[in-house]
């Protein structure tokens, strides 16, 4: 018995964001003009979305929810690197 399964590895991009409005996320405190990076999200399985430091570092996983309240008032997407 064959299986033929085809297993697709979905590359999530990492966009910059610029804080425009101070805000703590787990035990950081993120201030104005501060830049983060977000993995965005993964529609097909609902995975979590990683946030990074202006280091690129991993900071810590955030919920799609938490990720649109955020970008409501807290940050915004640089268009310059894209």
């Amino acid at each position: 018995m064959k299986l033929n399964q085809t297993t697709q590895m979905i590359i999530r991009c990492i966009h910059k964001y610029t804080v425009v409005k101070r805000f703590s996320l787990g035990k950081r405190l993120y201030d104005k003009m501060e830049t983060i990076y977000i993995q965005e999200h993964d529609h097909q399985n609902g995975e979590s979305q990683k946030v990074f430091n202006s280091d690129k570092e991993y900071v810590i996983d955030i919920s799609a929810d938490i990720y649109v309240a955020l970008n409501k008032d807290f940050i915004v997407r640089n268009r310059d690197n894209e």
